[in-house]
């Protein structure tokens, strides 16, 4: 009795569909998931980006020495109210920095600066946590 070849390799081969779109599926998860991922950094960074020109243009307004001077603390929070960052990778007044530098083209008049630094640390899934460091700057003539 003679086998016949096809049912041989039929048989052999019953479970590769399922392999393949496992490692298939599973890579292309995890591509899904970075893409998401790295839009969260993008938004994050558009975020703080925002939240530093705010800060820069109620440090103007407010500053120490104009009628309407308020504490750096108190920019801080209200900075940190600007930028709604998820959970996980959330803005602390302790991550924005306020500076009152001297502007280098009118020596009299002084600018405020809001230099904001966030660690964002990365949630792909099957991947070692990351962490990237986002920087925002923003600077402007304090109002008199």
């Amino acid at each position: 009795m003679k086998r016949n070849p096809t049912t041989q390799c039929t048989r052999r081969t019953a479970g590769t569909g399922s392999v393949e779109f496992a490692l298939g599926a599973s890579v292309f998860l995890l591509l899904t998931f970075a893409i998401i991922e790295l839009a969260m950094v993008v938004y994050s960074y558009n975020s703080i980006s925002q939240a530093a020109r705010e800060c820069v243009r109620y440090a103007i307004v407010h500053s120490k020495n104009g009628p309407y001077g308020v504490a750096d603390s108190q920019i801080q929070n209200i900075t940190v109210s600007f930028a709604a960052l998820p959970a996980p990778n959330q803005l602390m007044p302790a991550d924005v920095a306020i500076s009152w530098p001297a502007d280098p083209n009118l020596p009299s008049e002084q600018d405020a600066q809001c230099t904001i630094s966030l660690n964002y640390s990365l949630r792909i899934p099957f991947m070692a946590p990351r962490t990237l460091p986002l920087s925002a700057t923003a600077r402007m003539l304090v109002s008199q």
